[in-house]
């Protein structure tokens, strides 16, 4: 998907979800991004150049993998997201599924990664895999990990969305919006981190920053 036509898609959703909150409710969310921004999480999670930590997980054809393993095959993009409940990470989900033989040419392997269990896993292609992040074990050790303060909690239990029971955990935490690229010497080639859940690496742009890794 082009630049410009995922941007709009997000500005359409956006556009969409404020019009439709309530404004108590927008403020909460608000005040989360702006409390996420002054505690600096965009800076204290793992940078550019830093060694990425090995995680183990089971493939959709049932071969146990760990990340460091599938290193050695090539790059490996790695994208967090918050669940399939929320309509920017399905509208993500679908983007990246739309690149997914650009990566298989370029000799890339694409995880996605969320606290919530992967649903309808049968259709995807190959070479992309949904991974059940327990706990947020994953995004922890990636630094990108916050947890729900009294106010957005209530919110979300006000929609009906209980994270605790969608996540099989007693812990009301989530990864914020998250898309790195892997270099075959374990390292961050590149980073998209937003505290933002608004906010997307856009697929087109992660094609571009991938060619410095596979020639």
């Amino acid at each position: 998907m082009p630049l410009s036509a995922f941007l709009d898609k997000l500005a359409q959703l956006r556009a969409n979800n404020c019009e439709n909150l309530p404004t108590p409710e927008l403020a909460i969310l608000t005040r989360t991004v702006a409390r996420l921004r002054r505690e600096g999480l965009q800076g204290k999670c793992l940078q550019v150049g830093e060694t990425a930590p090995d995680f183990s997980f089971e493939t959709h054809a049932g071969e146990d993998l760990r990340l460091y393993q599938l290193l050695e095959r090539g790059p490996v993009v790695l994208n967090f997201f918050r669940g399939f409940w929320c309509p920017y990470c399905k509208t993500e989900l679908d983007a990246y599924e739309n690149i997914q033989d650009e990566l298989d040419r370029m000799g890339c392997s694409y995880l996605a990664v969320s606290p919530q269990k992967p649903v309808d896993i049968e259709n995807l292609p190959s070479n992309y895999q949904v991974i059940f992040d327990r706990d947020n074990a994953i995004a922890h050790s990636f630094g990108i990990v916050y947890e729900l303060d009294d106010a957005e909690r209530e919110l979300f239990q006000g929609w009906g969305l209980m994270l605790d029971k969608v996540n099989e955990s007693d812990k009301w935490e989530l990864p914020v919006p998250a898309t790195f690229i892997l270099a075959q010497d374990r390292t961050i080639g590149y980073e998209y981190v937003d505290v933002d859940f608004r906010a997307r690496c856009c697929p087109d742009q992660l094609i571009a920053e991938l060619k410095s890794f596979t020639g």
